[in-house]
């Protein structure tokens, strides 16, 4: 049987890393595995790429192993690569955790045998007799079974900017896109997402004469990070929702996944309605507020986190009614918490906003290029000028908008109906197995796709543990399917 991973960043990897783990070697002997990566992602995907030791790991150090069998694996990597101790609770570049990952990947491709075809993958098609015919720049293979892992979507482009000069739609490697000749340039950053803020963390060390301001719908962050204790749930965990939702001894509603999480909180002694209320605004005043409570927002964002592996099957269990209601009252804060930004990053995004060396502005009408330089236009039809504008939006999830943004391949796929989009963005997949659907609704059952393009199916995935979790998923239920 052959096998083609298109990608090589964290979901590649962890495919490959199940495929070693769940076979044996004599299942290995007639597997053959074929992986497909641009140069500029391989072994390391986008998000990991060399680049500026400013750019850091949202997550602490300790929560981003690759390995799900040993969750110290990226700190005993750290420790005997970099000698450093006292890791507890530290946000590391993201670059070093792409070395760590690249090791790991070759490692894999060469205990596997994997060939490797280091071009970016412009087609797949389906062929008659149920192979697919991958197709690169240069190459065309025929494989048995596809595993989809070609990480981030493309970013939005929400004032129609890609292709003005000195607009930076995309900002990375940041060592290469955000370089300004002029010293002391007008900087827009568009967003306050984690892209906004690696930008700003970038150009404040490298151009510290700048002049930046954030440019946003709504002017508010994520919340800080806490202090997170080693905590469990009772009442929200994969085992018991598996098994309600297959014996469907009890329905999964709204109301009811709010019953269970009630009894969550207040089992651990966290006061939800106090908290929801009060910490996880995003503002100034609300990081401000977080930093005050570290204790109480730590504890709750550790809660949170150790749910993550039930979202998507309580996602899922949800008609899209209560999906909608849910993304309408609760969906933006939650996605506040369960995202957090480290506590350094807080306070100097606090110090230089209140202390006006840097401008936090919003409620955006339109933004043009005038001559040499943007304008920015508010609905109080106050103006800004800038001589740069840095995309930092975040990627495009609806596949139905704005197609042209998106990667050859993601066109192609959706064109040609081998992947059918999903109304809460990406593409429509079977959970857990995670094989795609059709525009006729049939399962693709040798087609698996992870990561943040089936992210409106896997809700929740955009952390390292839970794009592992879904390889491992995805590779058993492959190996299901060959017996």
């Amino acid at each position: 049987m052959h096998i083609g991973i298109i990608g090589l960043g964290v979901a590649g990897i962890s495919v490959l890393k199940e495929l070693d783990k769940q076979t044996t070697q004599e299942m290995k002997e007639p597997l053959s595995i074929t992986v497909f990566s641009d140069i500029e992602g391989f072994g390391t995907g986008f998000p990991y790429q060399p680049d500026d030791e400013a750019l850091l790991i949202n997550q602490y150090t300790e929560t981003m192993s690759i390995d799900l069998d040993n969750q110290e694996d990226f700190l005993e990597w750290v420790k005997e690569k970099r000698n450093l101790t006292d890791l507890k609770n530290t946000h590391l570049p993201r670059s070093l955790f792409g070395e760590y990952i690249y090791e790991e990947a070759l490692r894999l491709i060469e205990r596997l045998n994997v060939t490797t075809v280091r071009e970016k993958v412009q087609a797949v098609n389906i062929l008659e007799n149920g192979q697919f015919k991958i197709t690169t720049e240069r190459t065309e293979k025929q494989v048995d079974s596809v595993h989809l892992c070609i990480g981030h979507l493309a970013y939005q482009d929400p004032y129609e900017l890609k292709g003005e000069t000195h607009y930076i739609y995309n900002p990375y490697p940041a060592v290469r896109k955000l370089s300004f000749k002029n010293e002391a340039p007008a900087i827009g950053i568009l967003g306050t997402g984690l892209t906004a803020i690696d930008t700003y963390l970038y150009i404040k060390k490298t151009h510290p004469k700048a002049e930046l301001t954030f440019l946003s719908l709504e002017g508010r962050f994520s919340s800080v990070r806490g202090h997170e204790p080693e905590t469990h749930t009772h009442y929200i965990c994969r085992e018991s929702i598996q098994h309600l939702i297959e014996e469907n001894t009890e329905s999964v509603s709204l109301d009811r996944i709010k019953e269970w999480f009630q009894k969550e909180t207040a089992d651990h002694g966290i006061d939800l309605s106090w908290v929801w209320q009060n910490l996880g605004e995003g503002t100034v005043e609300g990081m401000q507020k977080d930093l005050q409570h570290k204790e109480e927002l730590g504890k709750f964002q550790a809660l949170i986190r150790k749910m993550r592996d039930c979202y998507a099957l309580l996602w899922n269990a949800l008609s899209d009614e209560e999906k909608d209601v849910f993304l309408k009252e609760f969906g933006r804060k939650w996605s506040f918490f369960k995202a957090p930004i480290p506590q350094k990053t807080a306070r100097h995004l606090i110090n230089d906003i209140s202390g006006g060396k840097v401008k936090l502005l919003s409620d955006i009408q339109s933004i043009k290029k005038e001559k040499e330089r943007f304008n920015v236009m508010f609905n109080d039809h106050k103006e800004q000028s800038c001589d740069y504008i840095v995309n930092g939006t975040g990627q495009q999830m609806d596949l139905t908008r704005h197609l042209h943004l998106q990667q050859p391949l993601v066109r192609q796929m959706i064109e040609d109906e081998i992947l059918t989009p999903y109304r809460y963005g990406g593409a429509l997949i079977e959970y857990p197995s995670m094989c795609a659907i059709d525009r006729k609704g049939k399962p693709i059952s040798n087609l698996r796709i992870y990561g943040q393009l089936v992210s409106g199916i896997h809700y929740g995935n955009s952390s390292v543990e839970m794009i592992a979790k879904s390889a491992r998923y995805g590779v058993r239920d492959m190996i299901k399917e060959i017996h």
